[in-house]
């Protein structure tokens, strides 16, 4: 009786000193992985007429390490929904790019989701999953403004997971309405 006991204490001692000295050891060698999303941008022109349109090409990549998700995000700060005004004319994206419209809910603060806060203006994601290092994918949206003025158009990128400040694209600079950094691009507008 008295060696089953001891046996029986020794083997939990044996299991909890696994479990809390060698097992989280394990977790923390774990690399954690850093993807460093990027873009480029090409609008086709900085002046058109009320009535005409524009194209917004994106060209995103990714380096470093590989994400689970890319994310790049096209809004239109000026808009207060893309109805007939935004058209997509292509993708290679994983994923179909969506649309997201004033009043969504939308993840904030570089959270992953965990974080909300609703659109106060349109926008369009498109994302592929998994995204490897050194893989490209690309948009191209015409756009048409309803309005005279400064159009604007914000554009970001953000891999998940979202490990640094290299995990989105640009690292610095304008913010737009989910506290994330966004590259700023404007149209002219006339009569």
């Amino acid at each position: 009786m008295k060696i089953a006991l001891i046996l029986t204490l020794t083997g939990l001692a044996c299991y909890f000193g696994l479990v809390l000295f060698v097992i989280p050891q394990e977790y923390y060698d774990v690399q954690t992985l850093d993807p460093q999303p990027s873009f480029t941008a090409k609008v086709s022109s900085n002046h058109i007429h009320l009535g005409d349109s524009f194209d917004v090409v994106i060209d995103s990549s990714n380096s470093n390490d590989a994400a689970d998700i890319q994310i790049v995000s096209i809004s239109f700060p000026n808009m207060t929904q893309t109805g007939n005004h935004v058209e997509i004319v292509g993708y290679d994206f994983t994923q179909s790019p969506r649309y997201i419209k004033t009043g969504e809910k939308i993840g904030y603060d570089y959270s992953g989701g965990t974080k909300s806060v609703l659109a106060q203006y349109p926008s369009i994601e498109a994302y592929s999953r998994p995204v490897n290092p050194g893989a490209h994918h690309s948009i191209e949206l015409k756009v048409t403004p309803d309005a005279v003025g400064n159009f604007t158009v914000f554009a970001k990128t953000v891999a998940i997971p979202h490990t640094s400040d290299h995990s989105h694209y640009p690292y610095s600079g304008v913010k737009d309405h989910q506290n994330e950094y966004v590259e700023s691009f404007s149209v002219v507008v006339s009569q």
